[in-house]
């Protein structure tokens, strides 16, 4: 039976050097199967490769069973639309690769496809159009057959999932695929982030440390000493509530096993659920005691209990964390200075922050010999507050910080200047940030200029891309034309040679007929004459 690859000289050729391997690239053959070299090699030029620093195709003699025939285009145009989970293959760098369509995404512009390669020589996911994609078939050496379609299932191809690290922790993830072997289901994954898009880091886990993407559930106002996962670094670990930062929208939340508090926002955080028999459950808020203890008395807002088991963390009457040392605390007189007595134990806390040790403080709060007597105390407390919040909030400036927010901090240190806080060297690394801002806008400018001129050259270096691309093409066609006539010559060459000799073989018959006529004329004019001669002749 005759290979089907003689049918048309376009192939397609899975290259095997490094960085091309698992791909189908386009070629040519430059020969016929039946006249191919030693070794079952064929000659071929690929339409989409080009040799090394040239411009000229890359031609190669390569096996028999790395050449198959172009697959069939009328798959492709009943196939649409893609379903997630199914078998494509992505033309990418020039050639064709094998993947998974994980993710279908409609837009305006149209649909674009999120696909896994299975391949170790190219990125692990890239973003397709339609025209980039399609059906995948495998050669068997004789027909087109289509691999079996992914059953859609909870954790199908691109289902966003989350691992299980620790015992408690779990990373958020992305299905690739399903493997099933003898010892077991595993699954090939990609770690996300936060947000779950994905970034880099593949591994295969077993099917008993995969679970669903737990479902969004805002974690409501936590409660001191309450049970959160808290999403820290690129897993959610389980943690418990030691503060409340009402004010910044944060809190303080302290890891199992460790001993230090970390602050978190809101978003950071989420209730504690089971995933048991294919349902989500959300467990029962749990408190617990700081040194595993419980505090369930009630007291009221703003008081302060003398109790061994809370004097590490407590809430002040704004619902604003302070940790102390010592609740018991004796209180310092410093009625010969300021415009009130310090009789909270807060104050102590104060001292021992490191941001007072780095920048001690020695406020005077004269001004607040203007306001109520009942609220000096509490006020002084709460600038207290600010100027650490603000030296907070300085460290965690970017540069995306704007030129008011900047103003508005200067403004609240001038404030501050007032009441006899010592804040030279935070309004002078202020007035640094401003200037350096001032000279990041004139970079930006700059650079928005350069990136202007980059667009235009980018639009010409398109047009020329395309235009080099069209010739390409065009070039290609003509070269392909050219073989398709060499061929045509070929097979009327040896039909020319065929009519040749019927052209040789007529004429020598005709010859040996005239020979033959003119004979008989000769002997027919015998007769006559001889006729004629007895006719003339005397009785």
């Amino acid at each position: 039976m005759q290979s089907p690859i003689t049918n048309d000289p376009k192939v397609e050729v899975s290259y095997g050097k490094d960085g091309f391997k698992g791909a189908w690239y386009s070629a040519i053959l430059e020969e016929t199967p039946t006249k191919s070299g030693p070794d079952n090699l064929l000659r071929v030029r690929y339409t989409t490769l080009l040799k090394e620093n040239t411009w000229t195709p890359l031609t190669q003699s390569v096996d028999k069973s790395f050449v198959r025939p172009v697959p069939p285009k009328d798959l492709n145009d009943v196939v649409a639309v893609f379903e997630e989970g199914s078998a494509v293959d992505a033309y990418y760098k020039n050639g064709w690769w094998r993947g998974l369509v994980l993710k279908r995404k409609e837009e305006a512009e149209g649909t674009t496809y999120m696909v896994y390669l299975d391949s170790s020589q190219q990125p692990d996911l890239i973003q397709c159009e339609r025209k980039q994609l399609r059906a995948h078939l495998d050669w068997t050496g004789s027909k087109w057959v289509r691999p079996e379609e992914l059953v859609n299932s909870e954790f199908s191809p691109g289902t966003m999932v989350e691992l299980r690290e620790l015992e408690s922790d779990w990373c958020p993830a992305m299905i690739i695929k399903e493997v099933v072997e003898e010892k077991g289901k595993s699954f090939v994954v990609k770690y996300c982030d936060h947000n779950f898009l994905t970034k880099s880091g593949i591994r295969t886990v077993d099917s008993r440390k995969v679970r669903p993407r737990q479902p969004h559930c805002p974690v409501g106002e936590c409660e001191l000493l309450e049970s959160v996962e808290v999403f820290n670094g690129s897993v959610w670990r389980r943690g418990v509530v030691r503060g409340i930062l009402t004010l910044e929208g944060r809190y303080m939340v302290t890891f199992w096993g460790a001993k230090s508090a970390s602050q978190f926002s809101y978003s950071d955080l989420r209730p504690p659920m089971e995933w048991v028999d294919g349902k989500w459950y959300k467990r029962p808020k749990q408190k617990a005691g700081i040194f595993g203890k419980c505090d369930t008395r009630k007291r009221k807002r703003g008081d302060v209990e003398d109790n061994p088991d809370l004097n590490d963390t407590v809430l002040s009457s704004d619902r604003t964390l302070i940790v102390v040392k010592d609740s018991a605390a004796n209180v310092e007189d410093t009625r010969k200075v300021l415009p009130f007595a310090k009789k909270s134990p807060i104050w102590k806390a104060y001292e021992a922050m490191e941001v007072f040790k780095t920048l001690p403080q020695s406020p005077h709060f004269s001004p607040l010999s203007e306001t109520k007597a009942d609220f000096r105390e509490g006020c002084a407390l709460g600038m207290m507050a600010t100027f650490s919040n603000l030296l907070e909030k300085f460290k965690d400036l970017d540069t995306d910080v704007t030129i008011s927010e900047l103003d508005s901090m200067k403004d609240s240190f001038t404030e501050l200047e007032q009441h006899g806080f010592d804040v030279e060297r935070p309004l002078l690394r202020i007035e640094k940030l401003l200037a350096f801002k001032d000279r990041r806008v004139n970079i930006l400018k700059k650079r928005e200029g350069f990136e202007e001129e980059m667009m235009v050259e980018s639009s010409k270096k398109r047009e020329a891309e395309q235009e080099f691309s069209d010739m390409e093409r065009k070039m290609v066609e003509i070269r392909y034309k050219i073989l398709i006539l060499q061929w045509q010559e070929a097979d009327l060459g040896v039909q020319k040679k065929v009519a040749k000799e019927r052209k040789d073989a007529a004429y020598k018959n005709i010859c040996e007929r005239e020979s033959c006529g003119r004979e008989l004329g000769a002997e027919l004019e015998d007769v006559e004459f001889d006729f004629e001669t007895l006719l003339s002749a005397p009785w």
